[in-house]
């Protein structure tokens, strides 16, 4: 007698910010990515700025997120560095 086993199969939905954190983090030293948002462009900016923080592939990532010219952009600007003996 064969007996199957059902396993089920978990898919993980993707949100906003794991995909804007995964571009942010392929960016090289000084590249920026250029946002249109329509609202209060100085809140959104919060809100991205505070969405980023959360996502693992930008843990390591520094980051500026400022309101230049009716758009929000986000530039790389480094990568922080662990200090020595510390995981």
């Amino acid at each position: 007698m064969v007996t199957l086993q059902r396993r089920e199969m978990i898919v993980k939905r993707t949100s906003k910010w794991e995909i804007l954190g995964e571009l942010v983090a392929k960016l090289k030293d000084g590249e920026r990515i250029v946002l249109e948002c329509e609202g209060d462009l100085t809140e959104e900016a919060h809100k991205i700025h505070d969405g980023l923080n959360g996502v693992r592939a930008c843990d390591l990532v520094r980051r500026t997120v400022k309101v230049a010219g009716g758009k929000i952009v986000i530039t790389r600007v480094g990568i922080w560095r662990r200090p020595p003996g510390r995981f």
